[in-house]
């Protein structure tokens, strides 16, 4: 369970937009949702990822980029931050000291990108993509290039899921900043 956990999130950290001219230097932050994602290994039914939350992605001055995310894990919802750490190539990234590569890839559709992450898990070279938008559905041109895409780096169309959108659970320590927000009765 934590190995698919590793995987899913180690993808999520590579969604960035470094905005329409080739360097990835300008500020960017923005929410996506993960509209179709597709690996190199199996989905087994305990880990395929049916269900997921969107994810905030902050870039910072210095190049580097910040996932946010929640998750519910063993029943609790839990915050997950992850580092993207930039590379000479402003369309790729690092995670944890370069043991992860990330890709960036614009599509003709506006605001929708296809990542695609590279890993070794338990030994195990992988490979996911992932086609990223601004809503919970994917327009029909992003798909397309999505499937192209896919191919062309030797992911199978049919492992292809199209995961439904969830609202983000409410980590407990945020809750409690939430509410010492509210106007208190006197």
């Amino acid at each position: 369970m934590k190995n698919s956990f590793l995987i899913i999130a180690l993808s999520l950290f590579s969604i960035l937009q470094p905005g329409d001219s080739t360097s990835s230097e300008k500020v960017f932050e923005s929410s996506y949702n993960i509209n179709a994602i597709v690996g190199s290994m199996e989905f087994t039914e305990e880990i395929s990822p049916k269900i997921l939350s969107p994810f905030t992605i902050s870039r910072f001055n210095d190049g580097n980029a910040e996932i946010r995310f929640n998750i519910r894990h063993d029943g609790k919802c839990e915050e997950v931050k992850l580092k993207l750490e930039k590379t000479d190539d402003p369309w790729k990234f690092t995670i944890d000291e370069g043991k992860h590569q990330v890709w960036i890839n614009k599509t003709s559709v506006p605001d929708h990108w296809i990542i695609i992450c590279e890993s070794e898990l338990v030994g195990e070279h992988i490979r996911m993509a992932k086609l990223l938008g601004p809503n919970s559905e994917a327009k029909s041109t992003a798909i397309n290039e999505f499937k192209e895409f896919i191919h062309n780096k030797g992911l199978d169309e049919k492992k292809i899921i199209f995961p439904k959108q969830n609202e983000s659970c409410i980590p407990e320590h945020a809750k409690g900043e939430e509410n010492s927000l509210q106007p208190q009765n006197q």
